[in-house]
């Protein structure tokens, strides 16, 4: 081997290294164009995935369901919602302040993006890695691809965030930024179960949408980032949490330049409703929302296009006046009464049978409503009906009847012997036996002699038809067919049918259909008919109507019924006290409105004992107390309307009729089918106040309370 000269020796490592160089470039030179290969590659597959993924046009399911408003008299309260607590609103009526405050809270570059900010699409993608908040950094318009739209799960990916990205930025490019925000403004969840700024307007403060100042506008985009979180109230750490969200919320849309520094500084933080209407129902809503939806059914629309019909649906319930009947009730402390007791209250206005108030029963003790269901049966109440049908026969109230007791009748109506066949009514022991009196003073003092007279000399048919086409059910009618016990009561009938029965008298003789919906209108603006919109029936004349209620007016002056006396205007109505003190009842009315009020025990007992009311229960004690509280309130609203006065026309026939052995011969009584004294309910003892007693307990008949078993039937059992 040659050596090398020295110097070569000292250049070798030299020229070695020399010699590895282009293998260095090359190999650096290989891995740069892997890595461009492999970005050129993976914005392809961007751009693949990106094209391919498609731009979503159709809502997600529910997302856009409206459900259906459920409104108070005044046309603009709502009482609850029915399916999704949603109200979409336009563009011109949602306020700039809301705008430029749900944007200073959540996407302050909305309009000067494209759909996605790459910085909070980064913090966002760490956040998922990391198993933190998947929804930070999001604009408006990736929280509208991701909730709105259908397409997107709601898995916590990196694909699904992408994909969301790529939906976000064709948004952004297809669609106007308002109308973006429209979408999010109508469709984002605020807490308090609403969704949309407008029911999140009528949750959190009463008001629609386009009448929030900054304050509220401030608050409502502050609860969007933690709605289920957040408290608007206390000094939690969940309320103070959002009184800084709130003020970030203003320093926003100050460095916005949409609000001053000086009008910032001014704000104070505003305070919420403590209950919201527009939600859920509760207490007497619960008992709406089925009597509603009972109705819809009745015009045929089924339940199912109810909740999500977007229907508005208008009551003719006062909200006031719903405050009252409550108040009427708990006077009488129905919420402490025992399970088996009944009480309710229906007030009717008698232009056109709409419900203006009621009380059904406390929901804590049952949901069985009292009012619309009936639960109990009419008792002397039920006389009303019985004097109307002598008017429409042609005679007036200066008709003489005996108020004797005990009396015995004959089918014909004439009074028999006592030791003969036929069907005996005693009067209460604390009216006893009276002479020949006349209609009045028999309605005055609830003569149950004279009003079966009555009936039997008016005719038991004509009872029957008159009580029908006055509103009481024919299926509460039909079991008493031809027996004179019809005249003292003995069908059970609602509550809501003994308001809508009186305001005939009350209106001058037209007959109405008691109802809470007033009006239905559509989601495409239409009314839809209600059938007891419709003139009603003509029952009585002017004349005969004046005439009842002269009657019914000498109840609450000097008869049974002066416990439920107004102290600024003229009232009428009756007391009725079922058999054993199982039930009581005012029916009462002034011109403009007429009121029921029940109560009973759904046992086979007295209804006696309750809170602070040890003696039995009778028309004229608790009933006409509750129904004095409730009118005493409410026709405050009202001008003192006189009755008009009668003429007195008609026949004032004398059927005070003592002849021994009047009968017919045949021993037969009403409704017997040729028994003697047998088969026909007996009166049921009623009476006016609660230490009269009845001298005999009568037999206990189909429709008393009873089911055909002969145990106590509680309402449950009944077809409501």
């Amino acid at each position: 081997m040659h050596s090398l000269p020295f110097g070569a020796r000292r250049l070798r490592p030299a020229l070695t290294r020399l010699s590895r160089v282009p293998r260095r470039l090359f190999r650096r030179r290989s891995l740069s164009m892997g890595i461009v290969t492999i970005l050129f590659a993976a914005v392809g597959a961007v751009a693949v995935a990106y094209v391919r993924t498609p731009l979503p046009t159709e809502p997600q399911p529910g997302v856009t369901d409206e459900g259906s408003t459920v409104y108070y008299a005044d046309g603009r309260t709502p009482l609850f919602r029915l399916g999704a607590n949603r109200e979409i609103v336009r563009h011109d009526q949602i306020p700039d302040l809301l705008r430029w405050a749900v944007l200073a809270a959540e996407d302050r570059g909305f309009y000067g993006g494209h759909g996605v900010s790459p910085t909070g699409t980064m913090r966002a993608l760490w956040n998922n890695a990391s198993g933190g908040d998947t929804q930070g950094g999001s604009t408006i318009t990736q929280q509208l691809a991701r909730n709105y739209f259908k397409g997107l799960s709601k898995d916590r990916t990196a694909g699904r965030k992408i994909k969301e990205i790529f939906v976000a930025v064709k948004l952004d490019r297809k669609r106007a930024k308002d109308e973006i925000l429209d979408l999010y403004l109508n469709t984002v969840y605020f807490g308090r179960e609403t969704s949309g700024v407008q029911a999140a307007a009528r949750a959190y403060f009463d008001k629609d949408v386009w009448q929030l100042d900054a304050a509220e506008s401030a608050l409502l985009a502050a609860m969007i980032q933690r709605p289920v979180y957040f408290k608007t109230q206390g000094d939690e750490p969940a309320a103070r949490a959002l009184r800084e969200r709130w003020r970030y919320v203003l320093d926003g849309m100050v460095s916005m330049g949409r609000l001053s520094s000086d009008d910032a500084a001014r704000q104070r933080f505003p305070r919420t409703q403590d209950q919201w209407r527009g939600v859920a129902p509760s207490g007497q809503g619960l008992l709406v929302r089925q009597r509603v939806l009972d109705e819809l059914e009745h015009l045929g629309i089924p339940a199912d296009s109810v909740v999500n019909g977007r229907l508005k649906i208008y009551t003719g319930l006062d909200r006031r006046w719903m405050d009252h009947a409550e108040q009427a009730m708990k006077q009488v402390r129905e919420p402490e009464w025992p399970k088996s007791a009944r009480g309710g209250l229906i007030a009717v206005d008698p232009k056109d049978g709409a419900v203006k108030a009621f009380y059904g029963g406390d929901p804590k003790r049952s949901m069985f409503d009292s009012v619309f269901n009936p639960v109990a049966q009419a008792g002397s109440t039920f006389k009303p009906y019985v004097l109307a049908a002598a008017l429409r026969r042609g005679y007036n109230v200066r008709t003489k009847v005996s108020a004797r007791s005990p009396l015995r009748f004959a089918p014909d109506g004439s009074v028999t012997p006592m030791t003969a066949p036929g069907y005996k009514v005693d009067n209460d022991e604390r009216i006893g036996s009276l002479g020949a009196i006349d209609l009045v003073k028999a309605t005055a003092l609830s003569v149950n002699t004279g009003y079966v007279k009555a009936a039997l000399k008016t005719g038991i048919a004509n009872v029957l038809e008159t009580a029908r086409v006055f509103g009481v059910p024919e299926s509460a009618l039909k079991p008493y067919k031809g027996q004179a016990g019809l005249a003292l009561g003995i069908p059970d009938v609602a509550a809501a049918d003994q308001a809508a029965g009186y305001a005939a008298f009350a209106n001058g003789g037209t007959a109405v259909t008691p109802h809470l919906i007033t009006r239905v209108v559509d989601a495409h603006g239409r009314r839809v008919p209600l059938p007891w919109n419709r003139r009603g029936r003509r029952v009585l004349n002017g004349e005969q109507a004046a005439q009842a209620t002269y009657a019914m007016r000498a109840v609450v002056t000097g008869g049974t019924g002066r416990r439920a006396a107004l102290p600024d205007r003229d009232a009428a109505g009756k007391t009725g006290t079922t058999d054993n003190n199982r039930a009581a009842w005012f029916v009462g009315y002034v011109p403009q409105l007429s009121t029921a009020v029940v109560m009973a025990n759904t046992e086979r007992a007295p209804l006696q004992g309750l809170p602070g009311h040890p003696r039995k229960v009778a028309g004229e004690n608790l009933p006409a107390t509750a129904w004095r509280s409730f009118m005493e309130k409410v026709t405050r609203d009202l001008p003192a309307l006189p009755f008009p006065e009668p003429d007195f026309t008609g026949v004032a026939a004398n059927w005070d009729d003592f002849s021994p052995g009047s009968g017919d011969g045949t021993g037969r009584t009403p409704g017997t089918g040729g028994r003697p004294d047998s088969g026909v309910p007996r009166s049921p003892g009623v009476t006016s106040s609660p230490t009269w007693k009845p001298r005999r307990t009568p037999t206990p008949q189909p429709g008393s309370g009873d089911d055909a078993r002969g145990k106590p039937c509680i309402p449950s059992c009944r077809t409501p």
